[in-house]
């Protein structure tokens, strides 16, 4: 995290992890730690906010709906809270409250880690960059898998674990955006499929869900005018992933889609080493 930044935390597994880490262990004693949920009750900031000094907050109560209420308080949503507290960084971590989407006036969320970066919408994103500079984040040593499926530490493990493909997860959607050049799309697809390619080599453990966006990725790649990879590779890379993914993934009410796609996967697989052998 960048020096004397915010964090907005929500729920309880960052919340009390970071908490713990930050007021007990004297961890980063210049991130100030904010609770989404807490600012929403009307006891929170008018105690909490003096232990808080670097962070300005624009009323007593965190509302999608500002106002005055009928006790006196002063209401602010995330928008107002983001402009007066510019001269900082601020991140969330895990996740953003829905009830308040007037962040996304002039806001944009950004993969950074198992957290996420609030960047006004004026910045450009610029892929290289940001693979770049988040690129040894994350760190997570927990082996995929390794705890009891109803305990907390597999909740937190599979957190830690998905927060590994957010950063190609963002960019590849960023690319279906139907308003971009098709320089820039093919450009965006082009790193979401080697970051996916990476971490999907990685380890051999990993979760279910990575086989399919990998595979929806090389397919992408594959209806590329330019593009690096062989075509031959990304066909055969799009049905073994695919494959693997129905094998254990028998709950997704796309498998019947996902089947008649294999069909026709594999008969333009046949087709192109047809023509190659020719």
């Amino acid at each position: 995290m960048p020096r004397d930044a915010i964090i907005l935390l929500r729920g309880d597994l960052p919340g009390n992890s970071l908490r713990y880490m930050h007021y007990c262990e004297g961890l980063r004693p210049d991130i100030s730690l904010v609770d989404q949920e807490m600012m929403t009750y009307e006891w929170y900031l008018p105690k909490m906010a003096k232990h808080l000094p670097g962070v300005k907050f624009p009323g007593n109560r965190w509302n999608p709906v500002e106002g005055i209420l009928s006790s006196g308080m002063v209401t602010f949503n995330l928008y107002h809270f983001l402009e007066v507290n510019k001269q900082k960084e601020t991140f969330v971590c895990i996740g953003i409250h829905e009830g308040d989407p007037t962040w996304k006036k002039n806001y944009s969320l950004w993969p950074w880690g198992s957290c996420d970066k609030l960047v006004s919408s004026e910045i450009v994103f610029n892929p290289e960059e940001w693979i770049k500079l988040t690129r040894n984040i994350y760190n997570w040593t927990e082996s995929y898998g390794r705890f009891d499926p109803s305990s907390w530490e597999s909740v937190a493990n599979e957190e830690m674990w998905q927060a590994r493909m957010k950063t190609p997860f963002f960019i590849f959607n960023l690319a279906e955006s139907a308003s971009l050049p098709s320089n820039v799309k093919a450009q965006l697809y082009t790193h979401a499929y080697n970051l996916y390619k990476e971490i999907v080599y990685l380890r051999k453990e990993h979760p279910v869900n990575w086989h399919k966006n990998y595979a929806i990725s090389c397919e992408r790649m594959l209806r590329l005018q330019e593009r690096s990879a062989d075509p031959e590779v990304l066909l055969s890379e799009t049905i073994r992933h695919f494959r693997l993914y129905t094998r254990k993934a028998q709950n997704d009410p796309q498998l019947a889609d996902i089947s008649v796609a294999l069909k026709h996967l594999r008969k333009e697989l046949r087709s192109l080493r047809n023509m190659k052998n020719g």
